[in-house]
């Protein structure tokens, strides 16, 4: 995570991201998850789907973000 969003101040992921095996407990804007197990078909945000599903890859799904949150 920290090499393709950042976990440092002025990074999208800086004092946002939550990683958990319980997806749908968690709350925000964006799941970014590869498969619909745990939770993710259930979480309130919006999944991003990456690899096989609506983004190829972790490039494609970082530039979908800015302007969205």
């Amino acid at each position: 995570m920290q090499q393709h969003i950042g976990l440092k101040e002025g990074t999208p992921a800086y004092k946002r991201l939550i990683l958990s095996h319980h997806k749908h407990l968690n709350r925000g804007d964006f799941l970014a998850d590869s498969r619909d197990a745990r939770g993710a078909r259930e979480f309130a945000g919006e999944w991003l789907q990456f690899g096989a599903g609506q983004f190829g890859d972790w490039a494609a799904t970082v530039a979908y973000l800015p302007g969205r949150a």
